[in-house]
């Protein structure tokens, strides 16, 4: 009798795992399944467990084809035919995206939902179908895609009426996400706004108007406002990822208007936070490049450095904060780190015109003319216009007192000047420069 037990735990209980989904326990519903889903004459209740539980951990593609079987076997089971449609909807990316889109849309009519039919008609590019749907459901959560449809048609003058419904719609259900998303679509960011404001005069303790709040003064310039509604959130919901990202936003500019370095640090130590949690948030990625190019144009070194090193040691194969960061640090005399820094992009990207010039700039402050001169010469070959090549090797000319070299190449850097409107000027006091200056140090 116990070896009988023990095979029929292992062959799983189906009720118990439908009981665990249904508690919201997608991982214990797996593993109370078993085995149960296996095999073409599998009950599709396990198919539908097994298909949902996926789906709920957020692996759509491994729910595509039990929620699909068992939809088939159960073709009169809407809410079925809906999570089957679904998964397929959540599928459609990458070469068979086309072909889960197709299953998703026979899969929903059979559902008979118009508004994520209309959602699969958008994905697959056809706005008009996906309108006629979208208007059939007509509820806030579609409105603001039926204006979005309005807007791919080329239809500006009803996109815009279209959502200033939906933020109206959305306004009345408390709908706060879709109402961000169409307030400043409808050009009424100051309505959304408005209606926040008496939100919160009549509940300070409102977070989640207070969030949306915080987002929409930053979105009208309103930068301290913002910076004061976002801090107030964070100070009870610390983790919020994108309530920093906004905040370090609203810091940045309204840091760089003041000059207040304080604000740039604090919005330097929010983006870092940002990227620790999530390494792919490009917003907080830029934002600190912008801190650094900030520093840059007031003459701070050091700011650039620390914040280009801190990005080059993220990702070093980001090309621009290599480059920025060798520049840094050599700038700031520490070469074996620039040279670190140049070698490896130039080991990844032989031909790399920007780590090239630099490398070359490097390699002349350490004594290597030679080799210097043969980045900058590569840099030529490859892009006769390049203005920085032109500039090192005439400079190179002049000072070894090369004076037809020197020449020749202010000739071409005016040239190339002209031709890419760059600095004509400088090249022309250049050549000026060769009639009573002929040779440098070495002339």
């Amino acid at each position: 009798m116990t070896g009988l037990l023990l095979l029929l735990v292992l062959a799983g209980d189906l009720d118990a795992a439908e009981k665990a989904l249904a508690e919201g326990h997608p991982e214990q519903a797996l593993e109370k399944l078993g085995d149960l889903a296996d095999g073409s004459d599998a009950d599709p209740r396990a198919w539908a467990v097994l298909g949902r539980s996926y789906l709920r951990l957020g692996e759509p593609e491994a729910a595509v084809e039990p929620l699909v079987r068992a939809s088939e076997r159960r073709p009169a089971d809407k809410e079925l035919a809906r999570d089957a449609a679904t998964a397929c909807l959540r599928s459609a990316a990458g070469m068979y995206g086309r072909l889960y889109l197709e299953d998703a849309k026979r899969l929903a009519a059979r559902a008979g939902d118009d508004a994520l039919l209309g959602e699969i008609e958008y994905q697959r590019e056809d706005y008009e179908a996906a309108l006629a749907l979208f208007r059939k459901a007509m509820d806030t959560a579609v409105a603001v895609r039926a204006a979005e449809c309005l807007k791919l048609l080329g239809r500006a003058d009803e996109a815009r009426e279209a959502y200033a419904v939906a933020l109206e719609a959305a306004l009345a259900d408390g709908n706060l996400d879709a109402a961000y998303g169409a307030a400043f679509a409808a050009g009424r960011g100051g309505r959304l706004l408005a209606w926040l404001d008496a939100r919160l005069a009549s509940d300070p303790e409102d977070l989640n108007a207070r969030y949306y709040r915080g987002f929409v003064r930053a979105q009208l310039s309103m930068f301290p406002e913002a910076i004061e509604d976002l801090r107030l959130f964070l100070a009870k919901r610390p983790d919020a990822l994108p309530a920093k990202d906004q905040l370090g936003f609203a810091l940045v500019q309204r840091g760089y208007r003041m000059q207040d370095k304080a604000m740039l640090d604090e919005a330097t130590a929010l983006s870092r936070e940002i990227l620790d949690a999530d390494p792919s948030n490009r917003g907080a990625w830029e934002r600190l490049r912008y801190v650094a190019g900030y520093w840059w144009a007031n003459g701070n070194v050091q700011g650039v450095y620390d914040v280009m090193k801190d990005l080059h040691a993220r990702d070093p194969s980001d090309a621009a904060a290599a480059v920025d960061f060798a520049m840094a640090a050599r700038r700031l005399g520490r070469y074996d780190e620039a040279r670190a820094a140049y070698e490896a992009m130039l080991e990844a990207s032989p031909d790399d015109p920007t780590a090239l010039t630099d490398y070359g700039i490097l390699l002349d402050g350490l004594g290597d003319r030679a080799g210097a001169r043969a980045c900058w010469e590569k840099v030529l070959a490859a892009e006769p216009r390049n203005l920085d090549a032109l500039e090192n090797l005439l400079t190179d000319a002049w000072e070894r007192g090369d004076v037809v070299a020197a020449r020749e190449y202010a000739r071409k850097g005016l040239d190339a000047a002209r031709a890419v409107n760059g600095p004509e000027v400088r090249w022309q006091w250049f050549a000026d420069r060769l009639l009573w200056a002929p040779g440098g140090f070495g002339g």
